[in-house]
Order: C-alpha cells, then sequence, then structure tokens
C-alpha cells in the first residue's frame, strides 16, 4: 500500500476508535483486545476495497442512477 493509503486508513480508524472501544465494553474483559483487533482488521479490509474501486464521472453516475 502507498504511505498516502496508509494515512487515510489510519485516520479512519483514529476517527473510530472511540466508538470501538465503547462496544467492545459490551464483552468480556478477556476478549476485548481480540475482539478490538478483530474489528479493526475487518475495517482495514473494507477501507482497502472501497479505496479500491473507481469512482464514476458524473455523467458515469447520473447514467447510473437513472436507470
Amino acid at each position: 500500500m502507498n504511505p498516502e493509503r496508509n494515512e487515510e486508513i489510519e485516520f479512519i480508524l483514529n476517527q473510530l476508535e472511540g466508538k470501538i472501544k465503547k462496544h467492545i465494553k459490551e464483552t468480556v474483559l478477556d476478549e476485548r483486545e481480540d475482539l478490538s483487533q478483530e474489528m479493526k482488521l475487518k475495517i482495514i479490509e473494507k477501507l482497502d476495497n472501497m479505496l479500491d474501486e473507481a469512482v464514476p464521472s458524473f455523467f458515469e453516475y447520473t447514467r447510473k442512477i437513472c436507470k
């Protein structure tokens, strides 16, 4: 991955850190760290897929939604 992409993913993970911590409090203490890591891994996978997708041009987008 390139450095810009890593920075984008790191920024988004930092933004979601509070929500992750909030939700892992609902699980058993021994499993919190594992769950936190697993959630971050899934977020990174999804972000990586989303960042790979090409953004359509305005006209491509309008053609797609008008079908």
